[in-house]
């Protein structure tokens, strides 16, 4: 029998991509601290609401939360309504597959209601916001307003890797493992989380999500 120290090495590499990785294929989803994780499996997908419009449409398409917009200055997101977070970290892959460079994605989180939240959002040219929904009283804006951040990978099929960082008052925000934003507000201690996309004046946008793990601190 010939010893090869190439297949040797091949062998861990797999190894250690197995174990970096839950039963949904998700990397860097095991360990006792991860709450929750998604990898858009069919049959193995968390509850997203799944549901659209003439205006948006939210699919699970080759294994990714996919977002369409049709319309212009309108924000379609995808929640998980049967999981609540309080102290966690979140981090999700996110991709503008096709529109306009100004349209915008990113997470929704600590969710009250539809109209109650806080906002992450980057968009393909390279600019981010940290906002927080007031319900009919509006935005909240932690910007002045939306910001460059050479953090951001630019451009169409572009991955950028979100997190959200949310320990009692203090949300922390990383685009690509760089901190962007740091803010501290009481205004929402605890909620569910969504993926979501945007519009402004050009009337279409394609955005894939994947990757979803949300952990303890």
């Amino acid at each position: 029998m010939r010893f090869s120290w190439r297949l040797v090495a091949l062998f861990m590499v797999i190894l250690g991509m197995v174990a970096c990785a839950d039963a949904t294929g998700v990397p860097g989803a095991s360990g006792a601290d991860v709450i929750f994780s998604d990898g858009f499996v069919p049959g193995q997908m968390g509850n997203w609401v799944i549901e659209g419009d003439n205006a948006g449409q939210t699919a699970v398409i080759n294994e990714r939360l996919v977002i369409q917009l049709s319309d212009n200055n309108i924000m379609q997101f995808s929640t998980l309504p049967d999981q609540t977070f309080d102290n966690f970290i979140l981090e999700v892959d996110a991709q503008l597959l096709e529109g306009d460079l100004g349209s915008s994605y990113g997470v929704l989180f600590r969710m009250q209601d539809t109209i109650r939240f806080y906002r992450f959002e980057i968009t393909g040219d390279g600019l981010y916001m940290v906002e927080r929904r007031d319900g009919e009283s509006g935005w909240t804006r932690f910007v002045d307003r939306w910001t460059e951040s050479p953090a951001i990978n630019q451009g169409l099929g572009s991955v950028n890797h979100l997190r959200v960082e949310a320990l009692g008052q203090t949300i922390s925000l990383y685009v690509n493992d760089q901190l962007v934003h740091q803010l501290t507000d009481t205004a929402y201690t605890s909620g569910t989380i969504a993926l979501d996309a945007g519009t402004f004046v050009q009337p279409s946008a394609e955005v894939a999500f994947d990757n979803v793990v949300v952990r303890r601190p």
